[in-house]
Formats: structure tokens, C-alpha cells, sequence
């Protein structure tokens, strides 16, 4: 068997967080676990000749590198015209394809991975532009595609209602957790060095992480911590993320409430090597999405040992499996309360880290291959 897997992600200088922490995670897994009858190929795309160090590894450790010395938006431009995918990929069987946007035409099988609906849902919280780009794809791709790999039960029966994906054609692959988030709940004095290095010494901290646009339903979060700072909150609250589209409006939102001014910290992205002991040492991990396709900070926070809150929206109550406490993403006085309980009760934080554990300890890279790969030979099998 003879795959194709999208490189573009891979040569980046960084990890920018959501979909590219799946692929960076995911491949290198398909590479150590793959079997004999099983040879993989990375088609990237980038000028700068600094970027052909990230593809090293991955050739090490037996992938083809099929490289273009051109932007990753000529070579679309290319697929869009005509070009087919086994002249810039080479002989395939298959292609596995990180998102529902892929303009190349090809003969060989076609594999999804579909990480959320929220542009097909709510597009007003998404650059409009990439929302929709996202709809035509996942149009496209709907019946062109052989076989959908849906990160939650709940994408997949997004797929298969809003798109009319058969069933039959998709199947759920939960993601993995880092080790190294397990690993840091064990090392309280490199924590302490991060919280430092991030300015968090003074109190404990509430940690949001993800990208700071409306989406994430931060501006609810805040005006929640500021009524739980009017309750005697003794907490702060970090928030750790990328800038993302909109991002101007959550801190306007911060900016709107003086109480806040000296109890929330806006950490800006933070390097993965920083974040499993920024996760380990929060008081609780905080996420009030309005949507999410599966919610990885949910289970990193669970290995890290951090209890987990979280909002009753898409696949998270689905992904904490009960181990977490849910809120309604739209009742910011019951999150206040939440807040104010979790900061007060350490028995009940105890509690929820011994669940998360529990919880979390299943969810390896390994297991995310080994389950892709059943995918890609079910991909295979169906009849065209």
C-alpha cells in the first residue's frame, strides 16, 4: 500500500496549534508503526531552503519527501488547473488529505481527516474567506471522497446529516496526547520555572488555551471570572493562544471590565517545550467554546493532571466522557459560581484530576495510527 500524505504542515517553522498539532502528532506515528506492506510519501511545497530540515526526521524515518520548490498556493494553483496529483506526488494508492480542502484530481483513493462543522454552523465566528473555502471543499469532497476520518462521533454524525455522507464511508479516530503531558504532572519544579518564565508566581491560575478569537466564547469567560473575582476568587486567569481572526474584540472585552486589569494575563502563544507545565500547574484547564469538533485541551489538560471545565457545545461533553465538569456555554453566572466552587474546594479539584487521569490514559498516537491505518485499508476496499 502506497500513501500519499499532504507535507505542506510539516515543513512550517512552528506547531500554530489545532489541525497542525494533529498532523505533526499523527504522522510521525504512521511512520514508527508502519507496517511492511506499507510505504509513505510526503508531498511539500516551500521556497525557503531553512524548511527542508523540518522533512529530515520524517526521511529518517522512512517516508519519501517529494519536494516542489514553489508555494503550497502555486502547487494548488496547479491541481486546480489540471495538473494531475500522481505527476507532483508520484505512484500512490492513496492520499490522505489533513482537512476537506484538497484541488488535485487524481486515480488514487481519496481519505479525509474532518476536524469540525463550525463553518457549515456558525461561519459568523470564522474568517469568511477560509469559512468559505472550507464549505466548497467539504461540497467537493462529499462524494469525491472514498472514506472520511472524523475526529468524534459527533463530526461524524455532522457529516453524515448536514453532507449526506454515507455512514459506511467514515469512520471516528479519536486523537492522541503528547507524553509529555503526562510526564509533566511529575515534575512540580520545572513547573514552577515555566510559571515564572510566564509570570504566574503570585497566585494560583485558571488556564484557557486555545486561539483567542470570538469563537472560543472568551468574552463570556471574562465577564464569568470577573463576577467570580466579585464572589473572592483567590485565582488569576491565563490566557494562552495564538491571535486569531476577531482577536481584537476579546481583548476589548477584557479592557471593558477594570476588575480584570491585574487578574488576567494574556500569554500569547506559547512553545510547546513551555505548555505541558504551564497545563500541569493550572488550578483548572477552562474552555467555553461554542463549538468544537473535539477539544485536544481537553485531554492534554487530563494526562497533565489539571482539572478540566468545559462548555456543553459539540464533541466536548463527548471527549471529557465525564470527567470534567460541563457548563452551558451561554450561562456566565453558573460559570462564575463553577469558577468560584473549583477555586475553593481543593477535595473536588483532587477529584477531577484522578478522573482525568483515568480518562486520558487510553488516548496514545499510537492508537490514532493503528486506527488510521484500518482506515486507509477500508478506504482500499470499498467498491468506487
Amino acid at each position: 500500500m502506497r500513501v500519499l500524505l499532504e507535507g505542506f504542515k510539516l515543513a512550517r517553522g512552528h506547531d500554530t496549534g489545532g489541525v497542525d498539532s494533529y498532523w505533526r502528532n499523527l504522522v510521525p506515528a504512521l511512520l514508527r508503526t508502519a507496517p511492511a506492506d506499507c510505504r509513505y510519501t510526503l508531498l511539500s511545497a516551500f521556497l525557503h531552503p531553512r524548511r527542508a530540515a523540518e522533512l529530515q526526521t520524517h526521511r529518517r524515518t522512512g517516508a519519501t519527501i517529494r519536494h516542489w520548490w514553489a508555494s503550497p498556493d502555486w502547487l494548488g494553483s496547479a491541481g486546480r488547473a489540471g495538473v494531475p496529483i500522481e505527476w507532483l506526488g508520484g505512484p500512490h494508492d492513496l492520499v490522505h488529505a489533513v482537512e476537506p480542502v484538497w484541488p488535485f484530481q487524481g486515480r488514487s483513493r481519496l481519505v479525509v481527516t474532518l476536524h469540525d462543522l463550525m463553518y457549515h454552523h456558525q461561519p459568523q465566528y470564522l474568517d469568511p474567506r477560509w469559512a468559505a473555502r472550507l464549505e466548497k471543499g467539504t461540497e467537493a469532497l462529499s462524494a469525491r471522497a472514498s472514506y472520511w476520518i472524523c475526529v468524534s462521533e459527533h463530526t461524524r454524525r455532522d457529516l453524515v446529516t448536514e453532507f449526506g455522507v454515507p455512514v459506511g464511508r467514515t469512520t471516528v479516530v479519536y486523537h492522541g496526547v503528547d507524553p509529555r503531558f503526562a510526564r509533566a504532572a511529575e515534575e512540580p519544579g520545572t513547573q514552577e520555572q515555566v510559571r515564572a518564565r510566564h509570570q504566574l508566581l503570585d497566585r494560583p491560575y485558571f488556564l484557557f488555551l486555545g486561539s483567542v478569537e470570538p469563537k472560543k466564547n472568551l468574552d463570556m469567560l471574562l465577564r464569568a471570572f470577573g463576577r467570580a473575582l466579585g464572589r473572592g476568587l483567590e485565582a488569576d486567569l491565563a490566557v494562552a493562544g495564538r491571535a486569531g481572526w476577531q482577536s481584537a474584540s476579546v481583548r476589548a472585552a477584557a479592557e471593558a471590565l477594570p476588575i480584570l486589569a491585574r487578574r488576567v494575563r494574556f500569554l500569547g502563544f506559547v512553545p510547546q517545550d513551555d505548555l505541558p507545565f504551564l497545563v500541569a500547574g493550572a488550578r483548572a484547564l477552562v474552555l467555553p467554546s461554542r463549538y468544537e469538533g473535539f477539544g485536544m485541551p481537553v485531554l492534554e489538560a487530563m494526562a497533565a493532571g489539571a482539572p478540566v471545565l468545559c462548555s456543553n457545545r459539540g464533541a466536548l461533553p463527548e471527549v471529557a466522557g465525564g470527567a470534567a465538569r460541563i457548563f452551558d456555554a451561554d450561562d456566565e453566572d453558573g460559570l462564575a459560581e463553577l469558577l468560584a466552587q473549583v477555586d475553593a474546594d481543593a477535595l473536588l479539584r483532587d477529584n477531577l484530576r484522578a478522573a482525568g487521569r483515568t480518562r486520558a490514559l487510553p488516548y496514545t498516537w499510537e492508537r490514532c495510527a493503528h486506527a488510521t491505518l484500518a482506515a486507509y485499508r477500508q478506504a482500499l476496499e470499498l467498491p468506487r
